[in-house]
């Protein structure tokens, strides 16, 4: 490519939701691009989260020094160039780019500083990765909003994995797509502004076994996966069937969701590996 960046993108995948991962720390390629074309992140990451100027992934998470005595920073976009706390399948992929690309592979765990608090990630013997998610808190357990789309008044679960998310169980996925209207009216509904949230619905197979899918802020529609709400409808799960660990299959693919007695931190479980490896024309930086 005539006028490629000097740098690559890297397309990645935490259980089908998607993400370009890019190493911002102070001495990257990247920070001397950052600075000379005068980036303004929220706009970069709609242009290189698009299916046609970019990558076509959920979001872009830039990597960069630690501070305060974590590895690593992360500053976390949405493909709408909106900012999210945190996401946790973002955080193994951010794990395995870590562990491969800026420590060679020496490293095996790390300590992120996100938008959330902490966020520790590892990498296990199976190649999976194990996240020790945010403090996950029940706000409302019978939140009711009136609703148009439905004509009724919905009931969710309201709780913070990291990111709010409205959870509803569901008799079964046959008309999730037909749910979409009500999932899209309740993450911008007047009582949960003006952050929004997320929605998840969920159905249960079995008392620790449930599938799930969320309407994420940012994305603006269902996504493939998503950390945070997996452990939204685990935790919504675990508050009626009291298992602590809760398998959670979403359209991408299975997680494990483990509460652990005496903490308020889920651990998440589940894959994570790395679609290709970009270069971008500069074009895309006019």
């Amino acid at each position: 490519m005539k006028h490629a960046l000097p740098l690559s993108f890297y397309k990645m995948s935490g259980t089908g939701n998607t993400f370009t991962l890019i190493d911002a720390r102070k001495s990257s390629v990247w920070s001397e691009i950052e600075k000379k074309s005068k980036i303004v992140r929220p706009e970069f990451a709609k242009v290189i989260c698009n299916e046609v100027t970019g990558l076509g992934t959920d979001g872009v998470l830039f990597i960069q020094e630690g501070s305060e005595g974590f590895d690593y920073n992360w500053d976390f976009y949405n493909s709408d160039g909106s900012t999210a706390e945190m996401c946790g399948n973002a955080a193994r992929c951010a794990a395995v780019f870590c562990h491969e690309d800026l420590t060679a592979g020496k490293l095996k765990s790390f300590r992120f500083k996100t938008g959330a608090g902490l966020v520790e990630a590892e990498i296990l013997s199976d190649g999976r990765v194990k996240v020790h998610m945010p403090e996950a808190r029940v706000i409302n357990a019978d939140l009711e909003l009136k609703t148009k789309s439905s004509g009724a008044t919905e009931k969710f679960v309201f709780v913070n994995t990291g990111v709010p998310h409205a959870v509803q169980k569901i008799q079964s996925f046959e008309d999730i797509e037909g749910m979409k209207d009500l999932a899209r009216e309740v993450r911008s509904h007047a009582d949960l502004m003006p952050a929004g949230t997320n929605v998840t619905f969920y159905t249960e197979e079995a008392p620790d076994k449930i599938l799930a899918v969320t309407f994420e802020r940012g994305v603006e529609d269902y996504t493939l996966a998503c950390g945070t709400g997996a452990v939204a409808a685990a935790l919504a799960a675990h508050l009626q069937t009291k298992k602590n660990l809760i398998q959670v299959t979403m359209p991408g693919g299975p997680l494990e969701v483990t509460f652990v007695p005496g903490s308020n931190r889920p651990l998440m479980v589940g894959e994570a590996h790395y679609i290709g490896e970009f270069q971008m024309n500069t074009e895309v930086l006019k």
